[in-house]
């Protein structure tokens, strides 16, 4: 065995054996041609077994080409299967899905390896230890639930397969060392080094301010995330044995539980409702909630009982039923689908002039002029809106009218409702004046500023 990439190597064959993965099934590789991935394909190339290289073009850069062609050739010096896919308009699709980049690559790059891999393929990933001191910070700057500063799991299977990453006790500095040590080449990516992206500025500048502050920080941070793992576990015991383990939870739970808000947080996450839509719940599950109230996620309905919130998957009929969310603080970004479209938000700070967007299926509004929660609905009979641009208010009905929308896709169209039942937003019609957003007046003032942009649906 290559003495170079002898502890990788040993790392690999560690994770395929504590994992039950069997020695002759296929293992794909992750391979972008960047040095950790180069690394990989290297020491998976010395482990006896069957393996092939899995590799995505985004087609976000001139080089990229040269990367896959890179790649394939260095799978096939090695005698390893080669599957490659280039992703056409990325940038366009993240562009008008409000989508960051970054996001919309993974997803892209997920969702077709696990076309190749099948629900019962294995892939390893290059991820090592310096990837998970990013992705704990990066979780603690977006404030996502506790657990999440456990980092990246070894194993996991949220992509529709085996997603492994035996790298994760090394650090990057280990497989650098087996590139250099064996004279092996890798691929530079620049957009590694650019500040547009936060990973690269918590990689390039706000990692060393912590190294040089406090030497070992990381160390406190993993421990935190152990705790966290801990405080999950207790509640995750608390819905076993209090009959929250499935699509009910008790309300009673709730007063049990030492954080209200982490234990729906886990609840609601099977069901489809992220961070941002948590409070929903918890207010659902308020003393003063009505029975009979609900809120929707993209695939599940919650509804208030009694002494319950019951979960119930959103039916054809009932897939229209509404959406209640909370947008999060600036730099946060969500997505709600719907049978007819799906809408995009973006939360933004802006301390200057705004270029306003005047397409009908985008929105911009202030949201300190804003009532949250918001709830995405469909139209009622005596809906009303107060128009930007227009004084006193109209009725929905005659504005669709007025817009010509055919009869049979009226009752289709949807709105969007803040607290008090203001509507701020006929969808892809009418904009509310009193929550429109101004480029002309107070343009100094710092403000958040929500866009929404509706995609409709084919």
């Amino acid at each position: 065995m290559d003495k170079a990439f002898s502890s990788l190597a040993t790392a690999i064959e560690s994770a395929l054996s504590a994992r039950g993965i069997p020695r002759g099934s296929r293992v794909w590789l992750a391979v972008s041609g960047g040095l950790d991935s180069m690394a990989l394909l290297h020491a998976a190339a010395l482990v006896d077994g069957d393996f092939g290289v899995v590799h995505v073009d985004h087609g976000l850069r001139a080089e990229s080409a040269e990367d896959l062609a890179f790649v394939r050739a260095a799978a096939g010096q090695l005698g390893l299967a080669f599957r490659s896919h280039t992703v056409q308009g990325l940038a366009d699709s993240a562009a008008r899905k409000k989508w960051g980049v970054e996001a919309a690559a993974r997803a892209a790059r997920y969702a077709w390896i696990a076309e190749v891999a099948g629900p019962d393929g294995t892939v390893l990933t290059a991820h090592h230890a310096d990837d998970q001191r990013e992705t704990r910070l990066l979780h603690l700057l977006r404030g996502s639930r506790p657990e999440a500063l456990t980092g990246m799991a070894a194993w996991n299977g949220e992509w529709g397969f085996q997603l492994g990453r035996p790298f994760l006790s090394l650090e990057r500095a280990s497989l650098l060392e087996a590139m250099n040590s064996a004279g092996r080449l890798w691929r530079e990516d620049p957009t590694n080094a650019s500040p547009d992206f936060m990973r690269n500025r918590i990689r390039h500048e706000l990692i060393p301010l912590l190294d040089s502050i406090r030497p070992g920080w990381d160390a406190g941070l993993k421990r935190w995330g152990g705790i966290a793992r801990g405080w999950r576990a207790h509640l995750e015991g608390m819905l076993a044995d209090g009959g929250g383990a499935g699509e009910v939870l008790p309300l009673d739970l709730l007063d049990q539980a030492p954080s209200p808000l982490h234990l729906v947080g886990i609840w609601g996450h099977t069901f489809g409702f992220g961070q941002a839509t948590v409070p929903a719940l918890l207010e659902l599950a308020a003393g003063h909630t009505e029975v009979g109230k609900k809120r929707c996620s993209c695939s599940h309905e919650v509804i208030r009982e009694r002494t319950a919130l019951v979960a119930r998957p959103l039916g054809d009929v009932e897939d229209r039923a509404p959406r209640h969310w909370q947008p999060g603080p600036a730099g946060t970004e969500g997505l709600l689908r719907t049978p007819d479209g799906d809408l995009h938000w973006r939360m933004d700070a802006a301390s200057g002039g705004v270029e306003l967007d005047p397409a009908d299926s985008t929105a911009q509004l202030e949201w300190n002029r804003v009532k949250p929660p918001l709830c995405l609905r469909t139209w009622r009979d005596g809906d009303r809106v107060a128009p930007l641009g227009m004084a006193g208010h109209q009725r929905v009905s005659d504005v669709l009218t007025q817009r010509k929308v055919p009869a049979a896709d009226r009752p289709n169209q949807w709105v969007i409702e803040q607290a008090d039942g203001r509507i701020l937003w006929l969808v892809g019609h009418r904009i509310d004046r009193h929550a429109a957003l101004s480029s002309e007046s107070d343009a100094e003032r710092p403000r958040d500023i929500l866009h929404l942009a509706w995609s409709p649906g084919q």
